[in-house]
């Protein structure tokens, strides 16, 4: 058998592939003298090489960017309220200092004037809200009434024939799903304006009284230092009607609690007075005296 890696040509006689030579040696045609087309036999396919393996990147937790809390109306108005407060504590706590001579009188007016500053922005800033608060309150107030003529206009269409049953029923529901939504709205925006109205509200009563008397004692202290050579009149008229005016405010916030502590007091007085008369035995004394003393106590609680 021949080799089969040698030149092979196509006979013309029989089609066969056969040795590049003269004649065919399976049928013995002679074979073409142009140099043949070669067949040679196959080879394997070479592969190109593969690339480098890459590692998968490496993932960690995925990320999470944080969102900023949403900041409510509850919130902002909490704020405000507790800057103020603290604003007001603040001054009380730098006038008494001031006072006790802790503080140069430069030093004073520099804070002072910063806090008062402060302070009125605050205040200013709770105006701003409140009035947009009634504002808003004002608007829901008058779409309720709208909504409440709406009804009573639907309710009369229907029952004289003009509006069918199932229109009503779907102008009604919408109209009263509106209304629930806007007093739970008033609601919370009553609220509100409750807390930008009531000032101070987080301190009892008897705290607010220490403030005013601490206050008080201030006013009357640099009063006297004034008369001493120790403080300028400068000083002392720039701060004095500030802290008249904050006492005023002060005594607002207490008054009707300082009215029944004085009803009160006097019928304690009364009481020692009838006692020492012998008008009462000292059971009944010591019985009327702790009532009335714990209603005292539970005025300033």
């Amino acid at each position: 058998m021949s080799d089969l890696s040698e030149p092979r040509v196509r006979c013309p006689g029989c089609g066969k592939l056969a040795p590049a030579m003269k004649y065919c040696i399976y049928c013995g045609a002679k074979m073409p003298e142009s140099t043949p087309s070669t067949v040679k036999p196959s080879q394997p396919t070479t592969l190109p090489p593969l690339p480098p393996t890459i590692p998968p990147p490496a993932y960690g937790p995925p990320r999470v960017t944080a969102t900023p809390p949403t900041v409510t109306v509850k919130d902002e108005i909490a704020s405000l309220m507790s800057g103020i407060e603290a604003l007001y504590e603040r001054k009380i706590a730098l006038l008494n200092l001031f006072r006790s001579g802790e503080v140069s009188e430069g030093v004073f007016r520099k804070l002072y004037n910063e806090y008062d500053g402060k302070l009125a922005s605050f205040l200013k800033a709770r105006e701003t809200k409140l009035a947009e608060l009634k504002d808003r309150l004002e608007e829901k107030t008058k779409r309720l009434s709208e909504i409440s003529m709406k009804l009573e206009e639907l309710e009369v269409r229907h029952k004289v024939g003009e509006v069918d049953s199932a229109l009503y029923t779907q102008h009604a529901d919408s109209l009263r799903a509106e209304e629930r939504d806007i007093i739970e709205t008033s609601k919370t925006l009553k609220t509100s304006i409750n807390s930008l109205e009531n000032l101070l509200s987080n301190k009892k009563p008897s705290q607010i009284r220490d403030l005013e008397n601490k206050l008080s004692a201030c006013l009357s202290d640099l009063g006297k230092l004034v008369s001493e050579g120790k403080v300028t009149e400068e000083t002392f008229n720039a701060v004095k009607p500030d802290i008249e005016e904050t006492l005023t405010f002060f005594d607002s916030l207490i008054r009707e609690v300082k009215e029944k502590d004085r009803t009160l007091r006097e019928q304690l007085e009364t009481l020692q007075t009838r006692y020492k008369l012998n008008e009462l035995s000292i059971e009944e004394y010591e019985r009327k005296k702790h009532e009335i003393q714990t209603e005292i106590d539970k005025l300033w609680a």
